[in-house]
């Protein structure tokens, strides 16, 4: 009777199960049983209960159950208690509540159906299953595998994936096979959670012009008739006919059928859990206690006892028999301690009627016995005879109509406390290592590829989605999704968001438009008055900023050797300096800092340390895991790793910090855009193959280099003999692609970078293009000339970013270049000391370009027209500091 919502034609047993007239003897509010109750459920309650059977004495109700879902059996004053919400705003809630239990989009929009056909006819079989924990997902779900197929037929084993899941494939499958050959009978196994109402079920068979039949198989919870040991499960059943009304209409899916759908127990185990937690007792008759007496008391139930079939006999005993024969042993279910092996067994048939003759016809005679029922001679005081279902669509129906339903206060609040774990901004969730078998943590190159997200792509594509929108649709007028506008969050940028969180070991992270964009908001954290302490050998764009776009807030700055850790602990004024800003390696010197220590004296001082990563990228360096706060790493290098797509990237650790780089993310509207994370997002999956190619390359060059007579100096993080090497190799895992080196001769290094033919000439690094610069006339042409020599920065130093080309054609082409540029100034390998060009390397503007006579090194020689003409260069590039400069 308790699962019978909407029959209405049973008015008999109302008194007994404490219906409701409501103007007739057809509205009962008592509510269908929770037929599958997995142990999840126990594990987020509060009060403790036994569990018959099973006896789980630590299992417990939550509290907050107490009200919801409290139709079985409510009070009128119960009734009273609800409160009314919007639709739109309840979907909602149920959508990011089931996110946070980690469905994807495909399965949540199947789970809300099921639950939202239940919730709108009162049944119990509702959305309270997902504060419950009765959608929780079972710790070893995989996907469904079909055992067995035939044209007719199949059996589908869960593989514990939530039983409304299976369910609902299942009753595709029977559809899809009767239409096509008029009969299709499908079986399921190993579900392990609640199916929920059956009567959806078998609508979806009926709507299609079919007769559809659902059964259900549930742990231990009803007595057979005559006994007092539980031994049937709750066992619903629903059925399905379609008919034609006489009006035409139909049910709004399509064909109109007449569904029922009841339990074969005469109370819902979850009732039993509701009215313990209510303190308040059971309707009469419904159950025993352990001895086999009728009890009111739920606990006496809990504690032992069982719940009665629903017409307490032996008809309603064999009905449940019938159920628990055809969806358990017939499909593979568990017999025995159904609830200890959590593996319930489901069954639907679907028939076409036109097997049995002319289906339009056939449906016609249905709907005369309707109308004779409908229109059968009524008791004294009954107002009309109501077929099965018709009450719960009417319901249904009307509260769709007003876009509105009554919620149990509990059971709302339950809902938006779950659904807030998704209200914050986009990246939500934790981080957390993905780990393998036996918990191993996967290689850093396994993440790279899969890695986790929050973000559920319907269709499941092998590649990350692009939502190429401005905007998002929102549930209603007044209720907000979880995007709305993409300046303040996109699915696309939450996904590379996400990946770059686990890859750095962080709270969140960040995409912004560029790396400029990204170290723009990290200054932005210190306010006017406060201090910034960054490097001297640092990215030009990194020196510009701080040199002439902070200190117009108030903010003063200073550059230190970071190599030098007196240096940095003096440059940091007490109370004052509120941000140091490392890079290590330096760019494009390639020195080395220690970020460890760096990090600690930072923090001891009350500042946030801040490490620019862009040269190691989380594949060969972590700062956040050496102590730093704040990881920034420009994308536009190895994230995308094409050079096709500017981008920069945060990674935060700490909650309060992430906030605030959030609000100004979205304030000042610098977040990435969807099709540039997508490309990010598909450079991500070939980083680890690229950077360790082009690491190893660059080993191989920056050996070379340092065996060629020309070369002066090579600058390579992991190169033998490098002054930072030690703390280079206790902090990250290799040398990376980028170097440096000097030739002693700004012309010709020159002639070297223009003479290659696999380098292409230009700014940047990370590509899978080897890539060759002057950095003094190129990328850090912003520093001026004097302070570049007093930070020690040659003007004939040349850049190599190492790409994935072989090693060989790039020493090749290398050595080519360099035959060149020694023929070019006359350079005698066998004798250099002697050669006109080469003097010392020129730090400072005046003596950037070395001659080619003997003695021209010196400044009193006067310049050539070639020396003239790259010092009024390096004058023009200067006066165009405050025009849009390059990278």
């Amino acid at each position: 009777w308790a699962q019978m919502q909407g029959l209405g034609i049973r008015s008999h047993l109302a008194p007994k199960l404490g219906a409701h007239n409501r103007g007739t003897h057809s509205v009962p509010l008592t509510q269908g049983p929770v037929r599958s109750l997995h142990r999840a459920f126990f594990e987020h309650c509060s009060v403790p209960v036994v569990c018959p059977r099973m006896q789980l004495a630590s299992a417990q109700v939550p509290a907050r159950v107490m009200a919801a879902g409290s139709n079985n059996g409510a009070s009128s004053q119960l009734q009273a208690d609800k409160v009314e919400v919007s639709i739109a705003e309840l979907e909602e809630l149920c959508r990011k509540s089931m996110k946070t239990l980690g469905y994807t989009d495909t399965e949540i929009k199947v789970l809300l159906e099921v639950l939202m056909y239940a919730q709108l006819r009162d049944n119990s079989q509702g959305i309270v299953k997902i504060t419950s924990g009765g959608l929780n997902k079972h710790k070893a779900v995989s996907a469904p595998v079909i055992e067995k197929e035939t044209r007719l037929s199949a059996c589908i084993n869960g593989n514990n994936t939530a039983g409304m899941l299976v369910l609902h494939q299942a009753t595709s499958m029977a559809v899809s096979r009767a239409k096509e050959h008029g009969f299709g009978i499908v079986g399921t196994n190993h579900t392990p959670s609640s199916t929920g109402a059956l009567g959806y079920y078998a609508e979806l068979i009926g709507s299609q012009g079919l007769i559809g039949l659902v059964l259900a198989q549930s742990p231990e919870f009803v007595a057979p008739h005559g006994a007092k040991q539980p031994i049937f499960g709750t066992n619903p059943i629903a059925i399905s006919v379609p008919y034609i009304p006489a009006d035409g209409s139909s049910n709004g899916s399509g064909q109109a059928c007449v569904t029922m759908d009841m339990a074969t127990a005469a109370y819902a185990w979850f009732g039993l859990l509701e009215a313990k937690a209510a303190g308040r007792p059971i309707p009469p008759d419904v159950a025993l206690n352990a001895e086999g007496l009728p009890t009111t008391d739920p606990n006496e139930v809990l504690g032992g006892g069982a719940i009665r079939v629903f017409d307490r006999s032996h008809k309603g005993s064999n009905l449940a028999l019938m159920v628990e024969l055809l969806a358990g042993p017939l499909v593979g279910a568990a017999v025995v301690d159904k609830l200890e092996e959590r593996n319930w067994g489901n069954l639907v048939v679907a028939i076409d009627p036109g097997l049995l003759g002319d289906r339009e016809a056939i449906a016609q005679r249905v709907q005369v016995v309707l109308d004779r029922v409908k229109n059968a001679t009524r008791l004294p005081g009954v107002s009309e005879i109501l077929l099965p279902g018709e009450r719960g669509d009417r319901m249904a129906a009307a509260r769709r109509e007003a876009g509105r339903i009554p919620l149990e206060p509990n059971l709302l609040s339950s809902l938006r406390v779950m659904a807030s774990k998704l209200d914050s901004p986009p990246s939500p969730g934790s981080p957390g290592k993905k780990s393998g078998p036996g918990g191993r943590p996967w290689a850093m190159a396994t993440q790279l590829v899969h890695t986790d997200t929050s973000v559920n792509d319907p269709y499941g594509g092998s590649g990350p989605p692009l939502w190429q929108t401005a905007t998002f649709a929102q549930p209603s007028a007044t209720t907000f999704g979880e995007y709305d506008y993409t300046r303040s969050g996109n699915p696309t940028r939450t996904m590379l968001e996400e990946a770059m969180r686990d890859l750095e070991g962080g709270d969140r992270a960040f995409a912004f438009t560029s790396g400029m964009a990204a170290i723009a908001v990290v200054c932005k954290l210190v306010g006017a008055g406060e201090h910034i302490l960054a490097g001297e050998d640092i990215y030009g764009g990194t020196s510009r900023l701080l040199s002439q776009v902070v200190p117009t807030a108030g903010v003063s700055v200073s550059n230190v050797d970071m190599t030098d850790l007196a240096a940095v602990k003096a440059g940091i004024i007490p109370g004052k300096t509120k941000l140091v800003i490392v890079e290590s390696p330096t760019n494009p010197r390639m020195q080395i800092c220690d970020i460890r220590a760096i990090a600690e004296m930072a923090r001891a001082a009350g500042a946030i340390c801040c490490v620019d990563n862009s040269i190691m990228a989380p594949l060969f360096q972590r700062p956040l895991d050496l102590g730093a706060d704040i990881c920034m790493t420009s994308g536009t290098k190895f994230v995308g790793g094409h050079g096709d797509v500017t981008l920069g990237l945060l990674t935060v650790k700490g909650q309060e910090l992430a906030k605030r780089v959030y609000f100004l993310q979205n304030a000042e509207g610098a977040g990435l855009a969807p099709f540039d994370c997508w490309l990010a997002l598909r450079g991500l999956k070939t980083m680890g193959l690229r950077m360790e190619r082009a690491a190893q390359n660059a080993e191989k060059i920056a050996r070379f280099l340092a065996a060629h007579p020309l070369v002066k100096k090579v600058n390579y993080a992991s190169l033998p003999g490098h002054p930072g090497v030690d703390i280079h190799s206790r902090q990250a895992t290799c040398g990376g692609s980028l170097l440096s080196f000097e030739t002693g001769s700004v012309e010709a290094s020159k002639i070297i970078v223009e003479a290659t033919q696999l380098y292409k000439v230009t700014v940047s690094f990370g590509s899978v293009t080897s890539l060759i610069s002057l950095p003094c006339y190129m990328s850090h042409a912003s520093i001026p000339a004097a302070v570049r020599a007093a930070r020690g920065l040659p003007d004939d130093l040349v850049r190599i970013s190492v790409g994935i080309e072989d090693a060989a054609d790039l020493i090749a082409d290398l050595e080519a270049a360099m035959t060149q540029a020694m023929s070019h100034i006359g350079f005698d390998p066998a004798n250099p000391g002697k050669t006109p060009s080469i003097g010392k390397a020129a730090a400072g503007a005046s003596s950037a370009v070395a001659g080619h006579t003997a003695g021209s090194s010196s400044s009193s020689q006067g310049t050539s027209e070639r020396e003239a003409a790259l010092l009024a260069r390096i004058a023009q590039l200067e006066g165009m500091l405050k025009a849009p400069q390059r990278s």
